[in-house]
């Protein structure tokens, strides 16, 4: 039996653990985080999008007015005896987000920003260095292909092979970074799936140990190799749909060894059977999420969360 059974154990005090939130674009934050707590959800990984939202990040530790509810966990700390059960506890990640690339990095003329890309690198490294007991995994990081980027008057000149270029930068100093302090990676891939699989590989090779592709919107079909490469699967509000079968589809047949559930707060609200899309997300509704996926695999909503909970702790590496 795992010595961490006081967290998994199905009692009305389970721990339930968020795989996939962003802590900084929550609206109230106070009252939206004692609104997870009070339905158990008193941790997660705090998804890192660019370095100013990782610096945001870290300064709500310095709130007077956040102190008695939020907390970052630290390496340093005893992590199971860490929680508390009246405060948010947070698993900090850092990352360069594909979405930003071209907002960043690419002028109006379609031309690049060198000196912009340097200054941005290197301010993720120093972020890094500066707070490597609590930053617990590398990411978001990865490729998008979407209408939102390839319709941005940045990119009119590029071609899909130009942007995947561009974020690949983002996406090799990411992964250089997880193979330097031995972190486990976040992925957002909204991209062909076998240029995915092809630099999952390629990671992986790097010497990258752990890999979970957040928010997961890929072929169900893929997941047999995933599976085999050890990659973790996050899955979010998405598959409660009614019309995103191809999603809840992928949901069921992701290796319950390697699949986790999340919000991607305030992002992609769910649907509530008799009540329609929420208009927007929060950690506290993944108690609804848990409870609707959990019936499509005949499983109650706790085994589905313990499940949840194991994996995402054997993601961050605690056990």
């Amino acid at each position: 039996m795992s010595s961490w059974e006081g967290f998994f154990c199905l009692n009305p005090n389970i721990l339930v653990l968020d795989s996939h939130f962003h802590l900084n674009y929550l609206n109230s934050l106070k009252l939206t985080l004692e609104k997870a707590i009070k339905k158990n959800v008193v941790t997660g990984i705090v998804a890192g999008v660019w370095n100013e939202d990782t610096l945001e990040n870290l300064s709500f530790s310095m709130d007077p007015n956040l102190n008695s509810i939020l907390c970052f966990l630290s390496k340093e700390m005893d992590i199971k005896n860490s929680f508390d059960l009246n405060k948010f506890s947070c698993f900090l990640s850092h990352g360069l987000h594909p979405m930003y690339v071209h907002e960043k990095w690419i002028l109006e003329n379609g031309k690049l920003n060198n000196e912009k890309i340097s200054n941005d690198l290197s301010e993720f490294n120093q972020i890094l260095l500066n707070n490597k007991n609590k930053i617990w995994a590398i990411g978001e990081t990865g490729f998008d292909l979407s209408n939102d980027i390839l319709k941005h008057k940045n990119c009119n000149s590029l071609t899909k092979q130009n942007l995947i270029e561009i974020q690949n930068i983002a996406f090799e100093n990411c992964i250089q970074a997880a193979i330097n302090y031995k972190l486990p990676v976040i992925l957002h891939l909204r991209a062909p799936w076998n240029l995915c699989i092809q630099k999952i590989k390629w990671a992986k090779n790097q010497g990258v140990n752990n890999m979970m592709i957040h928010c997961y919107s890929g072929p169900a079909e893929e997941l047999k190799i995933l599976s085999k490469l050890s990659i973790y699967c996050s899955f979010g509000a998405v598959p409660t749909w009614q019309k995103a079968t191809k999603n809840r589809d992928a949901f069921l047949k992701c290796d319950p060894l390697f699949r986790m559930l999340e919000t991607d707060s305030p992002d992609l609200p769910p649907e509530i059977p008799g009540v329609g899309k929420l208009t927007e997300n929060e950690p506290a509704n993944l108690i609804e999420i848990s409870k609707i996926l959990a019936a499509h695999l005949n499983k109650t909503d706790i085994e589905l969360i313990k499940s949840s909970n194991e994996n995402a702790f054997r993601f961050l590496g605690i056990f």
